[in-house]
């Protein structure tokens, strides 16, 4: 028997397991197909709209009312209530019915008059952030507007120093849409903990007494029949990736920016990723709980830790370290290099980084699986 009949035995009989266990099954099909289609509805309203705030307006002059009208008409936001006073603002923000506060104050639009102020809830640290930057320059462009010339305290009026321009041009994202953001990141995050397990699933059942000896010892060419079982959850993770962007990019308010090939590229490799590290968990554990309870750890706390959802630059040092072990943060970097269009030099060392992870983990796996044929 050859290593290519070795390894398309081992694709078929995987193929017949899957049909066999209705839960193996499902969680190669229908987990992908139902937690990629929670996270597309959690995500679906792609860009922020009508983000509630309040406007405590002390002044209620030409200029107050133009940056009210000016927020208003802003659709990223949407007033709720104009007051008079803060406090019943501030109730509004505990209350969660509203993101942020503009304080209009007395003056506003003289020379000597206090700044406009916006006061955010930085709980909700994404949408509260994008609100008040959305308030900011709303009422920047209402005084602008409003006010030509100032008056200072003493009555003269005055031209104002024009301040140099600045253009601000949105890349990648010009939409600011935390759909698309978040699409990108937490979606293959999903895709790499499911199939860490499934992966788990095709080599568990070939270890009797926590030992692979006997399967070994029984399978011509035993390294490429394995290779051949873990192929089908390779392809599905790929696919599965595959789907989700493309589904992202139809479905969305948003389109994709670089190269589909690259990025199918990165899915592949971090298919292999995914798989490689599985096998290199089973085998070297041998219990399949233990190897269950190390891949949640190492593909679940990607989630965080990969920054796909939070910044990990300034993190403590073993943040920093356990990030970069993670199959998934190379994959982040790599797709996000993709999407800014940023040279070949990084692209090619994030794929080699991906790619030690199916060549070292999954190498010494199958190493340590074939060794154990020779196992008393």
């Amino acid at each position: 028997m050859t290593p290519g009949s070795a390894m398309a035995r081992g694709w078929w009989a995987e193929i017949a397991r899957l049909g066999r266990s209705q839960v193996d099954l499902i969680l190669l099909t229908v987990m992908p197909a139902l937690l990629l289609a929670l996270m597309g509805a959690m995500i679906s309203g792609g860009s922020l709209r009508d983000e509630p705030v309040v406007i405590v307006d002390r002044d209620g002059s030409a200029v107050a009312r133009a940056i009210r009208r000016t927020i208003d008409g802003s659709p990223m936001l949407k007033v709720v209530a104009v007051l008079p006073d803060i406090a019943p603002a501030m109730s509004m923000i505990r209350s969660e019915r509203a993101l942020a506060v503009l304080v209009i104050p007395r003056g506003v639009g003289e020379a000597d008059a206090p700044p406009v102020e916006i006061l955010y809830q930085a709980q909700f640290l994404a949408s509260g952030s994008i609100a008040q930057a959305a308030m900011r320059a709303a009422a920047t462009q209402a005084i602008a507007q409003a006010t030509p010339r100032l008056v200072g305290a003493n009555g003269v009026v005055s031209l104002p120093i024009p301040l140099p321009g600045v253009r601000v041009t949105l890349l990648g994202n010009q939409t600011v849409s935390l759909g698309w953001y978040l699409g990108l990141l937490l979606g293959p995050a999903v895709i790499h903990l499911l199939f860490a397990v499934s992966a788990l699933g095709a080599v568990a059942p070939l270890m009797v007494d926590h030992a692979f000896a006997s399967h070994a010892r029984a399978t011509p060419h035993a390294r490429w029949n394995l290779v051949g079982r873990l192929s089908p959850h390779v392809v599905a993770c790929w696919l599965w990736g595959i789907v989700w962007i493309v589904a992202l990019t139809l479905l969305g308010d948003y389109r994709f920016l670089g190269s589909i090939w690259a990025v199918a590229a990165g899915l592949g490799l971090l298919s292999l990723a995914t798989v490689g590290v599985a096998l290199f968990l089973i085998v070297v554990t041998r219990e399949v709980a233990t190897a269950l309870s190390a891949a949640v750890i190492v593909a679940g706390s990607a989630l965080a830790y990969s920054g796909a959802s939070l910044p990990i630059d300034g993190a403590p040092w073993f943040a920093r370290v356990w990030s970069a072990v993670l199959p998934l943060t190379h994959y982040v970097r790599f797709e996000m290099d993709v999407m800014i269009g940023a040279h070949a030099r990084p692209l090619l060392v994030e794929a080699g980084v991906m790619l030690l992870y199916p060549v070292l983990a999954g190498g010494v796996g199958l190493w340590l699986f074939g060794r154990s044929a020779r196992s008393r």
